[in-house]
């Protein structure tokens, strides 16, 4: 946007303004200062008040008298303010005038529903209904501007005009013609314009009138005029000129009454008309691109593109204000053509998404939007206009679009209910003015576990929409300049309380902070990276971040820290080459970790050797919660013996081993409060002991199991299968009416067997509108995540809603296509 300095502050204080009028009843704000439009537009105070005193002179703005001098935009008060000589008032006239404004009668000009009408447009404009009004019949126009502008939408308005103005006849013609569409055909591109005679050419059977007689009296459009061959420019000069045409093949002349010709183009004038043809079209206009106009006009065009979707699809929109933004910010190449179908592509993949779900209003989210315009959102956002940043910061989390009303109005965000339900430290809350070390302690470990529930949640989605994009780039730029790695968990933590801290420094709810000097003391290494921490930020945020925070960054980096301490340690010992490491390199790469350590065991190595390797790598693994041996032959497990007579090491021994068991055995042993012995005895009943008899599985039992192992990466088929089975019997049972069938079996078992795997990998599906699924169907949801716990507690997992959800689907869709 290459907008003047008075410009951005003109369209700055406009806006103000006409904030402050639609609040006027819930604000004491009266008017606009030099100092805050200098803060907010990164101006300085002496330029900004220069072009105040020239928009004052220009009567654009007015000034309220007092200390600081404030000021209003004029337009949006011309309702409300009578026209006068001088603009100035005192507060106490200001809101006089704006509890009881001056009765003015409502204006009838047709140009005020166009958008930008009165900003961005308004010369042009102007100078088009001069044109238009000029006598007697007007005057030819020619609009220039990038595809996509509005040619054709500013036609529309001309032609009304000029009928609601009396400069044309009520039934006068508007005629378009598109010149591009024949510019591989001459000939005939001027027989439709001006017709033809009789015999002119081969299939010329009779004379035919053209589109320049058919627009006498009225307006004849020509788009893409710059395709208008030259000889049809020069039989044009007549009809302007002398008012007169010959069709082709015609050698005498024919009267026609008076045409306005508005042509458009999207090339330069001089260049591609002929002189002798421009100087036959006194007004010339170019039509802004949409990113070079006012940024609200843009905001304008979106809600109304909406509301055209809306009434489409004969239903509401509730729109995330990430997707407003992100149309705002991204400058779509062709104009408001393009931001049409934008616009139109994203609802319609909400649509597709939500069609079967039948929600009421339809969600428009940020992931409905193309790659494009979410790529450029994060690309552009931070270097943005000024206006543009100044509007989104104004804009609602979710607006709502209803084709049936005039207006959008705003509902409570879920996403806002989501974070205010997620706990923050009590000294956020501005009770706790005397925390020690141990109270920090208490509420960093809180905040801390409750940061693991945050876990499952899909991050590219949802991470933007909770918090600030600011401080999501400004914790990521300062962990990877200082060389920091955290885990998710304490990264998301980490933002979010940043992120927390944020809203209440500007809400200026300004924390108190222990005077405790402990921590330093106590956590040395942590406190000195949570400096450099915020050290790196106050210098990356728009805030300041209080040196009380270091207490709870410190304690935060230590839960960090402690949280991993206390895993059991997993060794794979296996004879051959590469066999123990390829079995790590699978299951780590499964798991996103590196905690599975193998050994590759050459067979003509000695005993003793191996017993040094071994009892080496067990010294590095050991953390305190003892190490788990899994072995491929039985003469290793005595390792795990001599170890514990030989050195303070808790070890133990499975063999012999398998990709499953090593799996599952690192699974297991990174959980919180994992125990040795019972990780031992978990795997054993699961691997290695002997389980009951079991009966046959069924032909199509069998065929599931072969068919399972074809694509399960680490499960048992027959065991899964016969989980799954007892499962699905429970499901059943509690829903009376509903019955087994075989095709339900297959659909459930197959679908669970997966989901199983996704939650043991920590991949599991996201799923938006759980609240509504649960509302709808509660009892089945509670039914199905009440017989799941026999999975969960088999497996050593929880698994989420998002994934019970696509169970409840499954019976849904079985319920409903048998019934």
């Amino acid at each position: 946007m290459n907008f003047s300095r008075k410009d951005r502050i003109n369209i700055f204080i406009e806006e103000k303004t006409k904030s402050l009028l639609e609040n006027i009843q819930q604000t004491q704000e009266i008017g606009i200062s030099t100092n805050y439009i200098a803060e907010k537009l990164k101006i300085t105070r002496s330029n900004v008040s220069k072009e105040l005193n020239i928009l004052f002179r220009e009567q654009k703005v007015l000034k309220i008298s007092g200390k600081p001098v404030l000021y209003l935009s004029l337009k949006p008060l011309h309702a409300k303010i009578p026209v006068q000589k001088e603009y100035i008032f005192s507060k106490e006239q200001i809101k006089q005038m704006l509890a009881h404004p001056s009765s003015q009668t409502p204006s009838n000009d047709i140009f005020d529903s166009l958008i930008g009408s009165q900003g961005s447009l308004e010369k042009i404009v102007e100078q088009l209904k001069s044109a238009i009004l000029y006598p007697p019949h007007g005057m030819n126009i020619i609009l220039s501007g990038s595809t996509g502008v509005g040619k054709t939408t500013m036609v529309n308005y001309l032609y009304n005009y000029a009928v609601t103005e009396g400069t044309l006849a009520k039934n006068a013609p508007l005629i378009s013609f598109d010149c591009a569409d024949y510019v591989d055909n001459p000939q005939l591109l001027m027989s439709l314009l001006f017709g033809y005679e009789k015999g002119a050419f081969t299939d010329a059977s009779s004379t035919q009138e053209g589109l320049v007689k058919k627009a006498e009296n009225g307006i004849l459009f020509l788009d893409e005029v710059h395709r208008l061959p030259p000889q049809a420019q020069e039989m044009l000069f007549q009809v302007m000129d002398n008012h007169v045409f010959r069709r082709l093949g015609q050698v005498e002349t024919n009267s026609i009454g008076p045409i306005m010709f508005i042509m458009a183009t999207t090339e330069d004038i001089k260049s591609n008309l002929l002189r002798t043809f421009i100087r036959r079209i006194p007004v010339s206009v170019t039509l802004p691109d949409v990113d070079d106009r006012f940024p609200s006009e843009k905001l304008d065009y979106i809600y109304l593109f909406l509301k055209e979707e809306s009434h489409q699809l004969k239903q509401q929109i509730l729109v995330d204000k990430e997707v407003i933004s992100a149309l705002l910010i991204h400058k779509v190449p062709n104009n408001l053509g393009q931001l049409k179908v934008e616009i139109k592509l994203a609802c319609a993949r909400a649509f597709m998404k939500n069609r079967r779900k039948s929600l009421q209003p339809l969600p428009l989210t940020f992931n409905d939007l193309s790659e494009q315009t979410i790529k450029a959102y994060f690309e552009e956002k931070n270097t943005s206009d000024m206006l543009v940043q100044d509007l989104i910061s104004r804009l609602p989390k979710i607006t709502k679009i209803d084709y049936q009303e005039n207006d959008t109005f705003d509902i409570n965000s879920l996403t806002d209910k989501a974070i205010k339900s997620f706990a923050e430290p009590q000294w956020f809350k501005g009770t706790n003015k005397n925390n020690g070390l141990k109270e920090a302690y208490q509420e960093a470990s809180s905040f801390y576990h409750q940061i693991n529930t945050f876990d499952e949640l899909d991050h590219s989605q949802v991470i933007t929409k909770i918090i600030d994009y600011n401080v999501y780039l400004a914790i990521k730029t300062t962990l990877t300049e200082l060389q920091v790695s955290l885990d998710k968990n304490t990264v998301l933590g980490l933002m979010l309380h940043i992120n927390t801290l944020r809203n209440k420094m500007f809400s200026k709810q300004v924390p108190h902070y222990s005077k405790d000097n402990s921590t330093q003391k106590k956590y040395p290494q942590e406190y000195k990276l949570a400096m450099a921490i915020r050290k790196r930020l106050n210098q990356l945020l728009d805030f300041y971040i209080p040196e009380g925070e270091l207490i709870f960054l410190t304690m935060l980096l230590h839960m960090s820290k402690e949280d991993t301490h206390n895993s059991i340690g997993i060794l794979a010992l296996s004879h051959g080459i590469n066999t123990a490491s390829s079995m790590c390199n699978v299951v780590n790469s499964f798991l996103n970790t590196s905690h599975a350590v193998g050994i590759d065991l050459p067979l003509d190595k000695s005993t003793d050797k191996i017993f040094k390797q071994v009892l080496s790598t067990i010294d590095k693994l050991d953390q305190g919660a003892g190490v788990l041996i899994l072995s491929d032959m039985g003469s290793l497990s005595l390792f795990a013996n001599l170890i514990q007579e030989k050195t303070h090491h808790q070890v133990m021994n499975i063999s012999p081993i398998s990709t499953p068991m090593l799996l599952e055995a690192t699974r297991k042993s990174m959980l919180p409060n994992a125990n040795l012995q019972e990780l031992t005895d978990s795997l054993e009943k699961d691997f290695t002991v002997e389980q009951e008899p079991q009966a046959v599985p069924s032909f199509s039992d069998r065929r599931m199991i072969e068919s399972l192992e074809q694509f399960l990466l680490f499960l048992d088929p027959k065991k899964v299968v016969a989980l799954l089975q007892k499962v699905l019997h429970e499901i059943l049972a509690a829903q009376n009416d509903l019955e087994d069938s075989n095709e339900l079996q297959i659909k459930f078992i197959f679908h669970c067997s997966s989901m199983i795997e996704r939650v043991i990998i920590k991949d599991p599906l996201p799923y938006k509108h759980i609240k509504e699924l649960k509302a709808a169907d509660a009892k089945l949801f509670s039914d199905i995540r009440q017989a799941f716990k026999l999975v969960e507690n088999t497996y050593f997992i929880s698994i989420p809603d998002a994934e019970l959800a696509y169970v409840v689907e499954i019976f849904d869709t079985h319920f409903s296509l048998n019934h």
